[in-house]
């Protein structure tokens, strides 16, 4: 009885270390995987991204589009400097600016201008994410008026909450009433946000949305002026089919760190707390990666 008990504790005991030995093997192996898929996150330029397919957005696995022109820009060669973000590559030449609305009021604009800034989008109106009523931003003649007085580039953008085509042409007449045929130096800039889904929009899909944006941009443009699209890591990768619009420019909102947007943009939006002289409180920064004056044959001349 002894001998018995003791085969077959040893039988225990070799089964035991086999299972051991298992367990600390995947342990390794899974050590070495992760290490090196987290080097695997960024490529030679330091882009992020993951494999050549997919990456991650969100907790997330996303297709990677082969077909839309990649984020250019190394993640390294960003730094901050008293509040502004610069981006030190060799012949890559970037511009500095803010967007403005009502909510910065009456603003001084050859302060302004003396502070650096080097161009302006502002917004000329809205629509309402709850009744879909569309306004004026009360600003913007005023704005209007005092940038080009000080001869910064400008361009302008509307706060769409379009829930079809119909809707964003709507917006896109609204605009050029508005603007009644004066010059901008910079595009027109459809900015539609995600509120929530008990807002109007809430249900739009991304087809809708890829379309309507089109049908804005395309009706700006049939009027002589340039388009952009504005949009943050949400919306490029949650409600926009993003094929779909990643022909036209982009100005990008993304505000932790260097930009990790997998695709192109040509502006980047980042920080909302940015301090400006002459306006009073918080707004907008942004970095230009496009010459500001590539728009000026389409869209008028900055006034001496």
């Amino acid at each position: 009885m002894y001998i018995v008990t003791m085969l077959y504790r040893r039988k225990k005991s070799y089964w035991f270390l086999i299972a051991a030995s298992v367990f600390l093997t995947l342990v390794v192996v899974s050590l070495v995987l992760i290490s090196v898929n987290s080097k695997s996150l960024y490529d030679s330029s330091n882009r992020l991204f993951c494999g050549e397919k997919y990456f991650y957005f969100n907790h997330q696995l996303i297709l990677r589009d082969p077909l839309i022109k990649d984020n250019p820009y190394n993640k390294d060669l960003f730094r901050r400097s008293d509040g502004r973000l610069y981006y030190d590559e060799a012949n890559v030449q970037t511009w500095f600016g803010i967007d403005v609305s009502e909510f910065q009021d009456w603003i001084r604009w050859s302060r302004v201008k003396e502070d650096g800034v080097e161009f302006v989008f502002a917004r000329i109106g809205y629509r309402g994410y709850s009744g879909g009523i569309m306004h004026k931003d009360s600003t913007f003649e005023y704005n209007y008026s005092e940038i080009h007085r000080n001869g910064i580039p400008m361009g302008i953008y509307f706060f769409s909450q379009a829930v079809n085509d119909e809707e964003a042409v709507e917006e896109a007449e609204y605009v050029l009433s508005m603007l009644g045929g004066r010059a901008l130096e910079l595009p027109i800039v459809f900015d539609w946000e995600y509120v929530s889904e008990s807002a109007r929009t809430g249900g739009i899909t991304p087809d809708a949305l890829s379309s309507a944006c089109n049908a804005f941009c395309d009706r700006i443009e049939e009027a002589g002026y340039s388009s952009m699209v504005y949009t943050n890591l949400y919306g490029a990768y949650s409600k926009y089919n993003f094929s779909e619009i990643s022909d036209r420019d982009i100005w990008l909102a993304e505000y932790d760190g260097s930009p990790t947007f997998r695709y192109h943009f040509e502006v980047l939006q980042y920080t909302s707390s940015g301090s400006i002289h002459g306006i009073d409180g918080s707004v907008d920064l942004n970095l230009m990666f496009i010459d500001p004056r590539s728009y000026l044959t389409r869209t008028g001349s900055v006034p001496s």
